[in-house]
């Protein structure tokens, strides 16, 4: 039985000055107009099918509770702490 090579996409947002959120827990630094002309415009169907590319998310416990808090978007797909 042939099965598929893994992959890893690794996506982490960090300031210029390593820090992922402020002493509060806000992440809002990270909100931005600014546009990248050659990146990948973010459609709800191109995210859908992203998603549906995850076998596995792997996070920090911080970012696992963060996400909990915000309402776990990440349906039935399995996680690491």
């Amino acid at each position: 039985m042939a099965t598929a090579t893994p992959k890893v996409t690794i996506h982490m947002v960090s300031s210029l000055d390593v820090f992922i959120a402020k002493k509060d827990g806000s992440i809002s630094w990270m909100k931005s107009t600014d546009t990248y002309e050659p990146g990948v415009t973010l459609t709800d169907a191109y995210i859908a099918e992203f998603l549906k590319s995850i076998d596995c998310y792997v996070m920090g416990s911080l970012t696992y509770e963060h996400a909990l808090e915000l309402g776990w978007p990440y349906g039935k797909t399995p996680f690491l702490c």
